[in-house]
């Protein structure tokens, strides 16, 4: 392999509750990131880092850009970040900003006349359930006011009838978190759940006239999003103190009544052979929770730009088995 890989093995490869590190498993998973075109990824439990590996060999990707921009040790969350937003709107509610996810939204922002006219909830907008269908390029992403777009787009359909992907729907949520707190968004994750955690090197994206982008473009780095993946592991819980409740990370990770795949902006998978969820972005930004194998893996991916990396087309259960495969149960 061409590749530099770095192992941070637990003592005598011995993993947390007994449980142990299958290496060539483990190889297995790291040639196949590798011709995946991922850039870096960790493997962790509990804190405890299992593997990082970091990509030194460019020749086989399709790069339109610089190598000292493609090799950096940022990475960007495309929508993976949307998970972290619907954290932030549980520890909102913990905090009592908010009653209850079945409140209309526009309790709290009232001047969004349509979500009013619709009864929209905030757990509809939590589900992408809330009548909005995925618009990609034609949406919310080529506006310069994404705030005022997002509180002027009229749902396709009444909420509550089916689920449907959409980034307008997150970037209410952020709006909603904005007005009841009266700070800027990168403010309130600074505040409870950056800065707590230690995440310094995490920003957000914003538009052209300065809203911060809830449902995308944050910047992080796999370490940053490795502690999101061991607060979630760890059941809203962060060195000891409660950064969300146990009972939100519950509820985020169980299936809705529309879509058995998904929680509140999580993904969720009961089909393979150990339970998980992530958070997921474009080019394969994600991180995966398995609470059964008190395991957390991030990937990254920054350069190549091949039609199979839009695609995601390698993600599937292969995938999936290779991650759950480097611990033996």
């Amino acid at each position: 392999m061409k590749n530099v890989i770095i192992f941070l093995m637990l003592l005598e490869q011995t993993f947390i509750l007994a449980q142990s590190i299958n290496s060539e498993n483990l190889n297995k998973l790291i040639d196949y990131c590798n011709e995946s075109k991922a850039d870096e990824i960790i493997l962790s439990s509990k804190s405890e880092m299992i593997a990082h590996w970091k990509r030194t060999d460019y020749t086989n990707l399709l790069i339109d850009q610089s190598l000292s921009k493609c090799n950096t040790p940022y990475m960007g969350t495309a929508s993976m970040v949307k998970s972290w937003t619907g954290l932030l709107v549980g520890i909102l509610i913990d905090k009592h900003y908010v009653r209850s996810v079945d409140d209309y939204v526009c309790e709290y922002l009232p001047d969004w006349k349509i979500g009013c006219q619709n009864k929209i909830t905030i757990k509809h907008l939590l589900t992408m359930t809330g009548g909005f269908t995925r618009l990609g390029g034609r949406g919310i992403l080529s506006q310069t006011d994404m705030n005022k777009y997002a509180l002027n787009l009229k749902p396709d359909t009444i909420p509550g009838i089916r689920f449907s992907y959409s980034n307008e729907s997150v970037q209410i949520l952020g709006i909603l978190a904005e007005r009841v707190t009266k700070l800027k968004g990168d403010e309130l994750f600074t505040r409870f759940i950056f800065k707590p955690m230690e995440m310094d090197s995490t920003s957000f994206s914003k538009d052209s006239v300065g809203n911060i982008i809830f449902y995308g473009g944050c910047t992080t780095t796999v370490k940053n999003a490795s502690k999101i993946g061991q607060l979630m592991l760890n059941i809203g819980q962060w060195n000891g103190v409660q950064i969300v409740s146990e009972q939100w990370v519950k509820e985020s990770t169980t299936p809705g009544d529309l879509a058995p795949y998904y929680g509140y902006l999580w993904w969720i998978d009961r089909n393979s052979k150990f339970w998980n969820y992530a958070a997921t972005g474009d080019l394969g930004q994600m991180t995966i929770i398995f609470p059964e194998l008190d395991l957390v893996f991030i990937r990254k991916q920054s350069c190549d730009l091949s039609p199979a990396s839009k695609n995601m087309s390698w993600m599937g259960p292969k995938f999936l088995g290779f991650i759950s495969s480097v611990v033996d149960k």
